[in-house]
């Protein structure tokens, strides 16, 4: 091979190498560039802020429920001091009012591992018994506890007392439950309900209370939203004692830009929490004086019983707006009243 030939040879050589070289670098920095592309679509870091949920982790952070609060905090210092288990526990209370962040607050306060379990997915002793061993000394935490079956709460009734299953040891644990129906528990089965030696119920919030718990949410959850005084008062003030609502009303208020008639508007509330489905109840109470039966009642309304019983009359009966009687539902004086201020209201 001659040298003319031998130059061209090496001269293709180091074009096809280059040209590799150049495609490989273009295809590796368009690689890294998509994927930081995509690492910036997936998470954002505002919108990282934004959808993280506050929820209390000490009892300071927990906005009312004085009593609770004193007397939880005064048996967890009291249990850490003569390193005894902490009792069992059960917290009851209406629906929303945070049964479940104050047991999550307990349980850290404890330092022990907890296992939280919906009681209705429990579908038998043994599977019970088996949460208990999971929770290794540490508490187990039973959400909607009334709905135990007889059968199964019979089973444990040894096992909270002595820690002991059919014969054999368990590590000594914390049983909490929380519940809506303590009424229902304690008629069906009050030898469980009496197993607790700590019973903790939760009360109504006021509209302060629920107004502080709005502006801590938006502070801790959306610190780059910002909410005026007089919203956070209207949340409280239509937030029907709820703190569960209060979040709700607090975070449409921050996607709809502050617009808190919309944000009442969209849900249906007329003022200080009193929906056109409230006005629509009192006026048909209103017009059958003699009382209106439950399942006529709901018959109207086109809702589940339960769905008003734990949903809509509370609130109500809260406000002294209706009253139960043998004969049904009747519409009282302050009730009467309420129609005119609601329509005027709502016109």
């Amino acid at each position: 091979m001659d040298i003319l030939t031998l130059l061209l040879a090496c001269l293709v050589i180091a074009c096809f190498y280059f040209s590799i070289k150049f495609f490989c670098k273009n295809k590796d920095e368009d690689e890294m560039c998509e994927v930081k592309i995509i690492k910036k679509i997936e998470t954002p870091k505002e919108e990282e802020n934004n959808s993280a949920v506050f929820r209390p982790s000490t009892f300071d952070e927990f906005i009312g429920q004085k009593k609770a609060k004193s007397i939880l905090n005064s048996y967890i210092k009291a249990i850490a001091e003569r390193g005894r288990v902490f009792p069992h526990t059960l917290v009851h209370g209406f629906a929303g009012c945070g049964k479940s962040t104050l047991v999550n607050i307990i349980s850290k306060l404890l330092n022990k591992k907890t296992v939280e379990v919906i009681t209705s997915s429990i579908t038998s002793a043994e599977m019970l018994i088996d949460k208990i061993r999971e929770a290794d000394g540490g508490v187990l935490f039973l959400d909607e506890i009334h709905a135990c079956p007889r059968d199964m709460v019979e089973t444990i009734y040894m096992v909270m007392e002595d820690f002991k299953y059919n014969g054999e040891p368990i590590p000594p644990f914390t049983l909490i439950g929380a519940t809506t129906e303590l009424g229902e528990m304690i008629a069906d089965r009050k030898p469980f309900v009496d197993r607790f030696k700590l019973l903790i119920e939760l009360e109504k919030y006021n509209d302060e209370d629920l107004s502080l718990i709005a502006k801590q949410y938006q502070k801790k959850s959306f610190p780059n939203d910002k909410l005026s005084k007089e919203i956070f008062t209207t949340v409280g003030l239509n937030s029907r004692g709820t703190p569960r609502t209060a979040i709700r009303l607090t975070e449409a208020s921050i996607y709809l830009n502050g617009d808190i008639d919309t944000v009442l508007n969209n849900f249906n509330i007329i003022k200080n929490g009193f929906t056109f489905k409230d006005l629509d109840i009192l006026k048909y109470l209103s017009q059958n004086e003699k009382g209106v039966g439950l399942n006529g009642l709901v018959s109207y309304l086109g809702t589940s019983k339960l769905n008003y019983e734990q949903a809509i009359e509370p609130f109500l009966l809260q406000k002294k707006l209706l009253q139960r009687t043998p004969r049904g539902r009747k519409i009282t004086e302050y009730g009467i009243t309420a129609i005119k201020e609601l329509e005027l209201s709502a016109a």
